[in-house]
Parts: structure tokens; C-alpha cells; sequence
């Protein structure tokens, strides 16, 4: 455990009780006082800079992520040219063997949607390119032989399509189920050293943006197999929200897991509905522009089991978390929520499209949700959703004024998980190409840095961190400009220092 005191800062504590601080002292890891003269502790003299407390993403893939730093990075292609150009470049690159595996196409990008004639450039090597979303992909002829996809009839039942081009051939996209029940079982899977050094890359590249806290989505296979046999090589606190969510759950495992300040099981997420990009959120109306379709409801939700899956998420002392984008589907999850009122929780997640109605529902409710995610579907929502509903969208005043609890994240590998850009689309209400986006639903700064400190120190059911005061844990962010202060329409702040329990963990003081 380290120590430490920082003086001659602004520091903003996240404590409503006591909002600012000038100097703080750090023993053992944890704050043990604000503004007291220091001891024998190291000093740490900040020159007057903004100091928050650690900042927690509410909403992350850790292991994807890390993974997805090595992964084709499809999120700046703009038009068919420069998709077929990063394929082929990668092509070129990997072994024979390798599966070519790609992220972060969007539709809203290029303006159209690609289809598999864009990966010819690859030849026969199998090759996978996620939307953005993680919620379609567009797979070649290489793995649609591999996949032994059921009638379509089927398909749709169990919450996915493999749709088909205008001449009836395969068009390689697939969606939901499709994606998540055929094609990831095959992907040949890295080594787990592979993907344990994916990891620790994950836990770097986070530490450099000010993150000291995650609330990462993972399933019990990878933390038993992966995380939890390097878990002294980590700084980063990582609260997990298993995946695994087959009836019947097998939880017992968990009675033997050893939880500590650094990892912990929280909870149990599953999944109600799609997404706005792929059109598989579930709506109580057609999507505009996909007439005759309402979205879908996915796995438990299609099969009418969510109660049962909830209680038993519930008995064995877990919260719920529940994927919930479209308006039907945000619904149902307040019904969820609405019944487990009390010592265990039902966390929304998302909660994209929210239908006046509904507003009062959300009283109290907390909202795991994602502002990168409303910059970027703010640029197709009049399409998709027409001008009668495009307000619904990621409606973050209508929220707060209803009385919900955010906490704010990136759904990292799916949006960046600097929160700096996030902080700006929450407060500057614009989509991802800077356009204006009802902007009367734009957030004060204040509300959003809670966002990511207290609110998300929440959904990680945690009372130690995301505020600094007496007996918090030590975490905290010396920033390069006053976060308060910043005008957020000129450049981003960056995080010059992180640090975890009193100890630096990065340091990006000298750099340009």
C-alpha cells in the first residue's frame, strides 16, 4: 500500500458534502484527510492543477478490448475504397493460417452497408469485420461453409438473421444470434497467454486515460481462465458483470472465487434487444426506414424467461444488468427494475430510446449509459426513427429532470473508452460530426464528471471509490486543464497523471 500528499491543487472530490479541496493526504491507499498539513509523506506539488477522482467506465468488453488493439480498426473508414484497402493490407500481413479479424465498420460512416463482395480483397482467408456495435458482422464465403447456420425460420426464433441479398444469394451479414450463437464459436480463439497480454494492454491503455476503475462484461470462462490467474499483475479495478446467462445459471462456482478491492463479481447481464445501428432494437413501432420491422427480442426476453433468470441472479446475491435500447425493450427493463426494488438491483443498460411515458418510471432507476453511443446514432435517428420520435433518443436532460441515476461509460470495444470525448458529447448535446442534436438534452459538466465518478462507483455497487474523502480508496487524476472550466467545443483535456491507491500508475506529465 503506498502513501502520498498532494498539495497545492484544485481538487474536485465528487463529495457533495464537501466538493473541493486544496491538498489531500493518501496512507496506506486509502484518503485518510483533505487539507491537513502533510507528515513524512512523499509531496506531490501539482502546481495548481485540476485533480478529480479516478474516473470508472460503467460499461466495458476489458478482454475485447485489449484484443480489439490488435484487430484491423475499421472505425475511420469512410467509403468501399479505404474498407477493401485496410483488408488488404492486413491480408498481407498475417500468416497463412490466420483468421483476419476486424472491427468497427459503421453504416453511418459509409453511408451505405457493405456486403461481402467487399471482401474479396482477402481471397479465401477467412475473415470477420464487426460493426461498430458488436452486434452484426460481415463475414466471406470461407466462413459461411464453416458455419452450419439453421432455417431462417429458426434463426428468427432464436433472435438472429443471416439476410439475404435482392438475387437471394448470401449477403454476409449477420445479426445478433447469427453473430453471437454461430459465428464466434467458430473464430479459432487466441492462447490464453495471447490473450492475457491482451488484457494487461487493456489495463494500460485505460490507466493512461484516467481510468482507474472499470465495470467490465465478461464471461466466467475468461475471468477463470484469463483474468483471475493474473490478477497481481493488475492495478485496475475491474468489477465483472458475468455474461453466462443459459437457464439453468451455474453460480456455485462463485462461492469458492476469491473477491478482493481489485476484483470482484457484481452481477449477471443479459441481453433484451439489439441496436439502433444494426435496426434489432426492439420498438413498439416499425423503424422508419425498415418498415414492417419492429427490431427483435433476444434470448431470455424472446423466450418470456427474464423473471425467472432475475431471481435466480437475485438469490444468489448478484444484480441484474440489462441490455435495453429500443423503447419496448426499455419498458420491459423497467418492469424488471420496478420488481427489484431493494437490496438487489436491476441496472439498465443503455436505455437509448425511452417513450414519454416511461419518463417517470425511470424515478430512481440507475442508467448504465454511454454518450459516445449518442453522438454517433444522433447521426441516423431522424432516419430511423422519423421526426416524431428522434427526440427519444439518449434523452439525457428528460432523464435527469425524471430523477434517474447515470453512470456513464463507453461500451469499450464499441465507442473509445476516453471518457474526454464522451464528456464532450454529453455537455455539447452534438453527434459525431459536430452537428447539433437536441440540444436542450445537452448535460452541465458537473452532472457528467459524476457520470463517470460517483454514479458509476454505483453501478460497480461500490462506496469506496469515484469520490475522494476520508477512507476512499486513493484514486485520483491530475488533468492537464480544469475540467469545471474547459470550454469542451475547443480540444480535449488529457490526463497528465493516474494514480491508484497512492501509487502512480501513469505518468504522462513529460509528454507533448
Amino acid at each position: 500500500m503506498s502513501s502520498l500528499h498532494v498539495t497545492n491543487a484544485r481538487i474536485w472530490t465528487g463529495d457533495h458534502a464537501r466538493p473541493y479541496a486544496s491538498s489531500m493526504t493518501i496512507r496506506d491507499g486509502l484518503v485518510e484527510s483533505l487539507d491537513v498539513a502533510p507528515g513524512d509523506e512523499p509531496l506531490l506539488d501539482c502546481g495548481g492543477d485540476f485533480i478529480t477522482p479516478g474516473f470508472i467506465d460503467s460499461h466495458v468488453h476489458l478482454l475485447l478490448g485489449g484484443e480489439s488493439l490488435s484487430q484491423v480498426d475499421l472505425s475511420a473508414v469512410t467509403n468501399r475504397e479505404e474498407f477493401e484497402q485496410a483488408l488488404a493490407a492486413a491480408h498481407e500481413a498475417l500468416p497463412e493460417d490466420r483468421w483476419l479479424i476486424a472491427n468497427g465498420w459503421s453504416d453511418a460512416n459509409l453511408g451505405t452497408t457493405p456486403d461481402m463482395d467487399w471482401l474479396k480483397c482477402v481471397h479465401d482467408r477467412p475473415t470477420a469485420c464487426w460493426r461498430s456495435d458488436l452486434h452484426a458482422a460481415l463475414v466471406n464465403g470461407p466462413i459461411l461453409s464453416k458455419l452450419d447456420l439453421p432455417s431462417p425460420g429458426e434463426l428468427a426464433a432464436a433472435g438472429g438473421d443471416a439476410p439475404l441479398r435482392d438475387d437471394g444469394t448470401p449477403s454476409g451479414m449477420l445479426l445478433e444470434h447469427a453473430a453471437w450463437g454461430y459465428l464466434v464459436p467458430a473464430i479459432p480463439p487466441l492462447p490464453v497467454e495471447a490473450r492475457q497480454e491482451a488484457l494487461v494492454l487493456a489495463q494500460e491503455h485505460c490507466l493512461r486515460l484516467g481510468l482507474t476503475s472499470v465495470r467490465s462484461m465478461e464471461y466466467g470462462q475468461v475471468l477463470r481462465e484469463v483474468i483471475e490467474p493474473v490478477r497481481d499483475e493488475l492495478d485496475l479495478r475491474i468489477s465483472i458483470v458475468l455474461l453466462d446467462r443459459t437457464l439453468p445459471l451455474d453460480l456455485a462456482w462463485l462461492e469458492g472465487f476469491s473477491q478482493d478491492a481489485r476484483l470482484q463479481v457484481i452481477g449477471c447481464k443479459s441481453f433484451l434487444d439489439g441496436t439502433v445501428g444494426s435496426r434489432t432494437a426492439r420498438m413498439l413501432e416499425d423503424w422508419t426506414d425498415s418498415p414492417g420491422s419492429r427490431g427483435m427480442w433476444l434470448e431470455l426476453a424472446a423466450e418470456k424467461r427474464l423473471e425467472e433468470w432475475q431471481q435466480v441472479v437475485h438469490e444468489a446475491g448478484l444484480d441484474t444488468a440489462v441490455h435495453a435500447i429500443g423503447d419496448e425493450a426499455v419498458s420491459l427493463a423497467l418492469d424488471l427494475h420496478e420488481q427489484s426494488r431493494g437490496e438487489r438491483r436491476c441496472v439498465i443498460e443503455h436505455a437509448q430510446v425511452v417513450r414519454d411515458e416511461d419518463l417517470p418510471r425511470t424515478a430512481g432507476a440507475l442508467l448504465s449509459m454511454q454518450p459516445l453511443h449518442r453522438a454517433d446514432d444522433a447521426r441516423v435517428a431522424l432516419r430511423a426513427l422519423g421526426p416524431d420520435r428522434d427526440h427519444r433518443m439518449l434523452r439525457f436532460r428528460d432523464l435527469q429532470d425524471a430523477g434517474a441515476r447515470f453512470a456513464f461509460g463507453s461500451d469499450w470495444p464499441v465507442a473509445s473508452c476516453d471518457p474526454m470525448p464522451g464528456i464532450h458529447a454529453a455537455v455539447t448535446a452534438e453527434d459525431s460530426d459536430g452537428t447539433p442534436f437536441h440540444p436542450g438534452q445537452a448535460l452541465d459538466i458537473e452532472s457528467t464528471l459524476h457520470g463517470w465518478t460517483t454514479g458509476a462507483a454505483l453501478a460497480c455497487n461500490r462506496r469506496d471509490i469515484g469520490m475522494l474523502r476520508p477512507q476512499a480508496r486513493g484514486d485520483f487524476v491530475r488533468w492537464s486543464t480544469d475540467l469545471l472550466l474547459h470550454d469542451w467545443k475547443s480540444g480535449l483535456p488529457r490526463a497528465l497523471l493516474t494514480v491508484l491507491g497512492g501509487k502512480v500508475v501513469y505518468d504522462g506529465s513529460d509528454d507533448a
